[in-house]
């Protein structure tokens, strides 16, 4: 009897010790795989001394410890302007520019220093869902390759604990640069849907040509830029008042002065500024580099003084990353459609793109150029259109504004554009095109959905996206504008193209 009671025991206890493997194996039946969100450049803090009573957020930093750390720069400004004295001057700004941002300097073979750490990410909750995306952040420094690897642990992790066979990505700006390397090194099985917003995917002309010391500041650039960031405020009053102090220097000539000191300092201190911060420290990071595109890479390489004897490491992993997952795009991206995830590219246009170098005629979303997010776009340069007689292959690919061709690109049929979109400004609009995007079983095109055309403009205030109109003049774009939107901002806009308008014609 004993013996009896003895073996019935011991198979309850295996039973009840198999239960929780099985409720383990279960899988979610919810028809939702989780969504990944594969961030930006600065998702994942960098921390010099983690741990310690020395601890210190190395990037982002702190606004007023940067402010802090720049501050000597106030009168080294006064003292340039009064004694023209350039060598002083960049004693000051290369001590400054190297204190805040020197210890993010990677070695011979693109590994941080030991005390120099960043912070880790793993999933903590199950849930998941469309209005729930997991966050994948990592170190911006880092060779894109070393963070798919840990994007690839990750993903298992997602999976496991949300009992889930495949995850879906949302990739922003560098994000996008991550998630094609995971997909070079571990291909598309665990993806069902990749989207890709606003990302370097072929690089950035401002990374090559700064990488190639290619340096102007052009006023009309800078002031478009200037003003196009001013809605971002969300302080309507605060915007308006600084388009007109914008318009108000411009009139009075101020801008063109400050440009000239600009031009100054470049002629006399670019070599140093090189020489002496930017290729000590931004040379040796590979998640800089990965922005270079394919036409600047090589002579990018020169021109930073990479070292083969003493950097071979890092120029393995540049190589690596530029020559098999830059420059493979196309087949990256096809490949990965044709084992049957579907895949989304969104970019943004006619937005004035960061206005350092000699390329600031590129049309973009104010950060990527619009030809490399979107692989291979013809773009008219920034406020103009195609010229009269450009002919375009598929006729159905243009925009109605004639600003874009994107005939040209990898994946024309899922490419979408918003025009005035900032670098990966979203609202409810992109995000009901996004659902509709992973709630999509099969591949959807910029020809399956008339909400969704591939040309949309870009509507803040109304948080929604819309097909392009094609507008005859800017003074009737506006008056679209201010119609949609009566803020003080844009009623002041409208005036000055109406003013500025008729200063041309009259």
């Amino acid at each position: 009897m004993k013996k009896i009671l003895s073996v019935f025991l011991c198979i309850v206890i295996a039973i009840c010790t198999t239960i929780p493997c099985f409720a383990q194996d279960e899988k979610c039946n919810c028809g939702e795989p989780p969504i990944i969100y594969v961030a930006a450049l600065g998702s994942g803090s960098v921390i010099r001394d983690a741990g310690t009573e020395n601890e210190t957020k190395l990037f982002r930093p702190e606004t007023g410890e940067v402010v802090k750390q720049f501050l000597p720069l106030v009168p080294a400004v006064a003292k340039l302007l009064a004694d023209k004295n350039y060598d002083d001057f960049g004693d000051v700004l290369i001590d400054c520019v190297n204190k805040v941002f020197g210890d993010l300097t990677l070695d011979g073979n693109g590994n941080s220093k030991p005390n120099v750490t960043s912070e880790e990410f793993h999933p903590e909750s199950a849930d998941h869902g469309l209005d729930h995306s997991y966050y994948f952040g990592y170190d911006f420094r880092l060779d894109p390759v070393e963070n798919a690897q840990k994007l690839h642990t990750y993903i298992e992790e997602v999976k496991e604990i949300t009992h889930h066979d495949t995850v879906r990505f949302r990739a922003s700006s560098m994000g996008g640069v991550v998630a094609m390397s995971y997909l070079k090194l571990y291909g598309s099985a665990d993806i069902e849907t990749v989207i890709f917003q606003c990302c370097p995917l072929q690089g950035t002309a401002v990374a090559g040509e700064l990488y190639n010391g290619k340096l102007e500041i052009n006023k009309d650039a800078l002031l478009r830029y200037g003003s196009q960031a001013l809605p971002a405020l969300d302080n309507d009053p605060v915007a308006g008042l600084l388009y007109i102090l914008i318009e108000a220097l411009e009139v009075a000539g101020v801008w063109d002065m400050l440009l000239g000191v600009a031009d100054d300092l470049i002629a006399n201190l670019q070599d140093r500024i090189y020489d002496e911060t930017l290729i000590p420290i931004f040379s040796t990071l590979p998640g800089i580099w990965s922005f270079v595109p394919d036409e600047y890479y090589e002579s990018a390489k020169e021109y930073m003084k990479l070292d083969e004897n003493t950097q071979s490491g890092l120029i393995s992993k540049l190589d690596f990353y530029h020559y098999e997952v830059q420059s493979k795009a196309e087949n990256i991206l096809k490949t990965t459609k044709n084992t049957g995830t579907t895949v989304y590219i969104l970019c943004g246009y006619n937005m004035q793109r960061t206005p350092l170098v000699t390329a600031y005629k590129e049309t973009s979303d104010g950060t990527v150029d619009t030809k490399y997010a979107s692989c291979g776009a013809t773009c008219a340069p920034i406020g103009e259109t195609l010229p009269a007689d450009y002919q375009c292959k598929d006729e159905r690919y243009l925009s109605a504004d004639r600003m874009i061709d994107a005939s040209t690109c990898i994946l024309p049929e899922n490419t979408w554009f918003v025009k005035d979109m900032l670098h990966c400004k979203v609202h409810d609009g992109h995000m009901e095109l996004y659902n509709w995007m992973f709630n999509s079983d099969e591949q959807m095109t910029v020809f399956d959905n008339e909400k969704y055309p591939q040309f949309l403009q870009n509507d803040v205030v109304n948080e929604q996206l819309t097909p392009v109109k094609n507008y005859e003049n800017n003074v009737q774009r506006m008056w679209d504008i201010v119609k949609n939107s009566t803020s003080f901002y844009n009623i002041l806009k409208f005036l000055f193209t109406v003013i500025k308008s008729y200063l041309v014609f009259a």
